[in-house]
């Protein structure tokens, strides 16, 4: 049995995925496994997968899931004492995993997470995302600005096994968001803060296509959470309203993307009185869409 588990999940994947599996096999940490599940691809990926040594375990599911059910079905299938998540399109540094075995080894934590480098198609440099440094109980924080990169992510199974929580079939694409945001309730995560993978930004990846889809997600999570656990809303009542008004946030980026101008004023117009942030935003929809645009993704990408 591998210490650590590296899950896998893949969906017509064949453009990146050699490139992804060689930065597992070229880890200076060498006890690991990976966990490769097929979710029924009709490309080339399931040949790339199976060319590799005993090291990497194929599995096929019996018809294409959602990605939250491929996640759990994954998860099923991992064992040993840590599980790391790599998808087709992202690359582990050469260190990836020694940096963050040393980090959970021996504590109390369920999750340990780091930033991330950001390359392009080609794997070229176009920037970097560095969570901020916190550790223990930083479900308050995670309201505030969730920013655990699954790429750069680990987490103690037995830990997460006794949570009984898993990936939530209802949530459409930010299913890390909605678990790994529970598990933070009653459960200690750490955050390193340096860049420990690169994650790929390209016009295929789903992060590109799921902005129609943020909104719903995030409210169901936060909605979610309140409804489990008793008088946590007032607890963190600042906070929930944070983390509410974030989810609005992604619809007025919806609407605008559908031309909505009005209708993403009146839905900010709510926030803008309230902190300095949605009032710059609220200001920011009353200019010209080109310079819109410019803004939304140079100050508010994240």
């Amino acid at each position: 049995m591998h210490k650590v588990s590296i899950l896998m999940n893949c969906y017509n994947g064949e453009a990146y995925l050699k490139e992804a599996i060689d930065s597992v096999y070229s880890q200076s940490f060498k006890d690991w496994r990976i966990v490769f599940i097929d979710n029924c691809s009709t490309d080339r990926s399931a040949e790339i997968a199976k060319s590799y040594g005993s090291k990497l375990e194929y599995y096929k599911t019996e018809k294409n899931i959602p990605f939250g059910a491929a996640r759990n079905y994954g998860l099923q299938r991992c064992h040993g004492v840590y599980a790391s998540f790599l998808d087709v399109d992202d690359v582990y540094y050469d260190n990836t995993l020694e940096t963050l075995v040393n980090e959970i080894e021996d504590t109390d934590y369920l999750l340990v997470y780091g930033g991330h480098t950001n390359i392009d198609s080609s794997g070229s440099v176009i920037g970097s995302y560095t969570p901020s440094i916190k550790k223990g109980c930083i479900f308050k924080e995670l309201l505030l600005q969730f920013d655990i990169p699954t790429a750069t992510s680990i987490l103690n199974l037995s830990r997460f096994q006794k949570s009984r929580l898993n990936y939530d079939s209802n949530i459409l694409v930010s299913a890390e968001y909605c678990l790994f945001l529970q598990l933070s309730v009653k459960n200690k995560f750490k955050s390193i803060g340096g860049e420990v993978a690169k994650y790929r930004i390209h016009g295929a990846s789903l992060t590109s296509k799921n902005l129609p889809y943020l909104y719903d997600d995030r409210v169901y999570t936060l909605d979610k959470i309140i409804y489990e656990n008793t008088d946590i809303n007032n607890r963190y009542l600042f906070e929930f309203k944070e983390a509410y008004a974030r989810a609005d946030y992604y619809k007025v980026k919806f609407l605008l993307s559908l031309n909505k101008k009005k209708e993403a004023r009146v839905l900010l117009r709510k926030h803008a009185f309230k902190d300095v942030k949605y009032f710059s935003l609220y200001l920011v929809l009353f200019f010209p869409k080109l310079l819109q645009n410019y803004i939304f993704r140079k100050k508010y990408s994240r």
